[in-house]
């Protein structure tokens, strides 16, 4: 591995300081980093993004790469010792060939962070290239009281965050956030919960708010998340990819269907009679399909993750094949 060009008084590399980007499904994270990374130009910053499904959305989401981006498919990196172990492979092959001042990790929608800095600490001293550099956790105002009620995983992500980012204020109602600034105070009182608008002083507030490292706390809260074992109840991933064209109608009332079950859908939609480039996206309680650049000469195809509570994988994928248009 490259020399950087950080070094210790022994010989070794400096850490950087590991900022956790969490949250639950569809909260927001990718559109979060997004903001940071489109507007600040001033530090170097490594990006690792680890994907639950196969098919690598999140990576093609961010717009500007400050840095290095580094995409991890195939797992949750909080229970797979595989991944994990490409996770800290992946964070040093980013900073010896990009020398950054800080990695961001941008965790699946089910990922547990204290196994994730559980993971840094049990790693030797000299071996680790980074250091704990805080966890930003990110709540959809809107679904985020239901989903800390319903989940475990966004419970967990909540009570391990040093600071809580609420998002989509603007589409929940006055008792949707009042309920959830109810359940941040119950499971993490300590966090600092903050919004950002989606203005150009909102997004010059937020750069530094979430890119400043934060030292880890001494809490109690740490021990307390070992007395149980870690389990991600009946949530499942399905990935789906076609070259065949899809018919919106039939696709979106898919995603109605399912209803609550469904809790997270992304991705790059072939829409049949549509030149351009189409993305759906379950949020939250939403469901969107827009469109944006036309195909040009990528082939067009639909690439597509489901996350759901008891997904029927099967099932799915023969619906899906059957929103494909005739001719």
């Amino acid at each position: 591995m490259p020399k950087l060009d950080d070094e210790t008084e022994d010989g070794g590399s400096s850490p950087v300081p590991l900022l956790i980007l969490t949250g639950f499904l569809g909260a927001g994270k990718t559109t979060v980093l997004n903001r940071v990374l489109t507007e600040q130009h001033r530090r170097r910053i490594g990006v690792i993004i680890n994907e639950l499904g196969r098919i690598d959305i999140d990576s093609r989401l961010i717009k500007a790469r400050s840095g290095d981006v580094m995409e991890l498919a195939g797992g949750c990196v909080c229970h797979e010792v595989r991944v994990q172990s490409e996770l800290w492979e992946g964070i040093a092959e980013v900073i010896a060939r990009s020398s950054p001042e800080m990695v961001i990790l941008e965790t699946t929608g089910i990922a547990e962070p204290w196994s994730i800095l559980d993971g840094l600490a049990a790693l030797p001293a000299r071996k680790a290239p980074v250091v704990p550099g805080g966890v930003i956790c990110v709540v959809d105002a809107e679904s985020g009281a239901r989903q800390l009620e319903r989940h475990e995983e966004a419970r967990a992500q909540v009570e391990a965050a040093d600071r809580i980012l609420i998002s989509k204020l603007d589409v929940a109602t006055a008792d949707q956030t009042t309920a959830l600034h109810a359940a941040l105070a119950q499971r993490n009182p300590a966090a600092e919960r903050a919004s950002f608008p989606l203005t150009t002083a909102g997004t010059a507030e937020l750069i530094p708010w979430l890119l400043d490292p934060v030292a880890r706390p001494t809490s109690s809260r740490h021990q307390h998340h070992h007395e149980e074992p870690h389990r991600h109840s009946q949530l499942g991933a399905a990935a789906f990819a076609d070259d065949v064209p899809l018919l919106a109608a039939p696709l979106l009332a898919i995603c109605d269907r399912l209803g609550d079950a469904l809790l997270r859908a992304k991705g790059f939609v072939h829409i049949a009679g549509d030149h351009r480039r189409g993305f759906l996206e379950r949020a939250g309680a939403r469901t969107s399909l827009s469109f944006g650049e036309p195909w040009g000469t990528e082939p067009p195809r639909t690439e597509l993750v489901f996350i759901g509570d008891g997904l029927d994988v099967s099932a799915l994928r023969r619906q899906l094949w059957a929103c494909r248009a005739s001719g």
